[in-house]
């Protein structure tokens, strides 16, 4: 029960946590006429929090192996994160936009720290079970 909960728990509250931050503190800057490249990291941000907190739901009540592939795809997830705004949709150019001075270092944190807590369950739920 403690290996669910340490593999399910942080899944949940960092997905969640992913999908509020950049609709609220870590916004897109709002100084464009038209929506830029960092409104549409926000977005695909915020749903990718969304894809991470219901895998972190689903994976309480699934047994052991399913939980590996779970963390697995939540790994595959934060990765996926993490490139949205350096390499697939890319955020603004200007050095003091909120985008890049908070958006981006927010959204890299959550990244990195769903990504070494999805590694860290799948190695704790791969391992053999010791009696």
């Amino acid at each position: 029960m403690k290996n669910t909960i340490f593999a399910s728990l942080p899944s949940v509250v960092l997905g969640v946590i992913i999908a509020i931050a950049p609709q609220t503190f870590a916004h897109a800057c709002t100084g464009h006429s038209m929506l830029g490249a960092c409104h549409y990291s926000q977005q695909a941000a915020t749903g990718i929090g969304i894809v991470i907190a219901l895998l972190g739901i689903i994976s309480f009540f699934v047994s052991r192996p399913v939980r590996v592939g779970i963390n697995i795809a939540v790994a595959l997830d934060a990765l996926l994160l993490l490139a949205v705004p350096y390499a697939l949709i890319g955020i603004c150019k200007g050095q003091m936009m909120h985008c890049r001075m908070v958006m981006l270092p927010t959204l890299t944190v959550l990244g990195v720290l769903a990504l070494v807590c999805a590694v860290t369950a799948v190695w704790i739920e791969s391992r053999a079970k010791t009696a």
